[in-house]
């Protein structure tokens, strides 16, 4: 019922979209996935360029992921998180086709289209614009201090407790990791049953849901942020992770994040490989300060005024 009054309430607001860009005489609509077709395809806006954001990978590839994760961590999966149905994927087919250009927030996500699509000039039609984190919040936080010598590395995991999130992986490695050399803090709403969480209860302190604006000060209390996602766009707590000053340790389906100097990136989501990376950080102080001063330089690219920058200069580069 939710899915069809949500297919329902966006076909309404496309026409609403469609009838103020005539009144208006409007020479682009800019619209996200899932909510663009019917604006897209109104004849009332034949001649404006329709800009689709793309928030997200490919359904399909989530759809491979899916049973990815059902052959080794099937017991993690939330019954929310199943595959998605012929009618998105569908949907979004079409405003591929719809669309004169498509805005990927990484190489993964367009990566996946290109894969996956047989809409007509697909390749030709994509753009690169990557999200920003909020300079408001992140954008003066302190520079990351050298950490002590005696005490254990402080990772962080921040966002939805899930199996498409890899927190499966994350707390399957720190189990692995002596607890002299690494500490784990997850933080955010819990999609995993308790059963399995509790038995990782003495080494993870769990936070739960908080505020988005009590994030800033949870993250300058750690030195890592861990996310090893099977499915994203572009997660948007990687780019504030670095502004806060922390090194990252990725994947490459988490979207953009650290380079060799700010992180690592490992294959992916593994519980192996993510150990590796762990311990390769946690072991080597100097390095982790020089990974995590590098993230905060690095961040300075995808503040707010340089995403303003970006959008312009597309605009000006596609819109005559």
């Amino acid at each position: 019922m939710a899915q069809l009054f949500d297919r329902f309430a966006n076909d309404r607001f496309g026409k609403v979209v469609a009838r103020l860009a005539q009144d208006e005489g409007t020479r682009a609509l800019w619209g996200y996935d899932n909510s663009s077709l019917t604006a897209f395809n109104d004849p009332r806006n034949a001649s404006a360029t329709k800009i689709l954001d793309r928030t997200i990978a490919d359904w399909r590839e989530w759809n491979e992921q899916v049973a990815t994760i059902e052959d080794t961590h099937g017991d993690w999966l939330h019954p929310s998180l199943r595959r998605a149905p012929d009618w998105l994927i569908q949907r979004g087919e079409a405003e591929f086709e719809a669309a004169d250009y498509i805005l990927c927030v990484s190489d993964y996500v367009s990566g996946t289209i290109k894969r996956h699509s047989s809409a007509e000039r697909i390749e030709d039609k994509i753009r690169h614009l990557p999200y920003c984190f909020d300079s408001r919040i992140y954008g003066s936080l302190p520079s990351p201090m050298p950490p002590e010598a005696d005490k254990p590395v402080r990772f962080l995991f921040a966002g939805q407790l899930s199996a498409r999130k890899g927190i499966q992986h994350v707390l399957e490695a720190v189990s692995a990791l002596p607890p002299e050399l690494a500490s784990l803090t997850c933080v955010g709403p819990n999609l995993v049953p308790n059963a399995l969480l509790s038995g990782f209860s003495d080494r993870v302190r769990f936070l739960g849901a908080v505020p988005r604006a009590e994030m800033p000060a949870i993250m300058i209390q750690h030195d890592v942020l861990v996310l090893p996602s099977y499915f994203e766009g572009s997660a948007i707590v990687l780019l504030e992770a670095m502004a806060a000053g922390l090194a990252v340790i990725a994947t490459p389906q988490a979207g953009l994040g650290p380079t060799a100097k700010s992180g690592i990136c490992i294959e992916r989501p593994d519980s192996e490989f993510l150990a590796a990376a762990m311990i390769d950080i946690a072991k080597d102080k100097e390095k982790l300060l020089g990974m995590r001063r590098s993230a905060q330089i690095e961040a300075q690219c995808y503040d707010s005024a340089a995403y303003r920058s970006n959008i312009e200069a597309l605009l000006d580069s596609i819109i005559a």
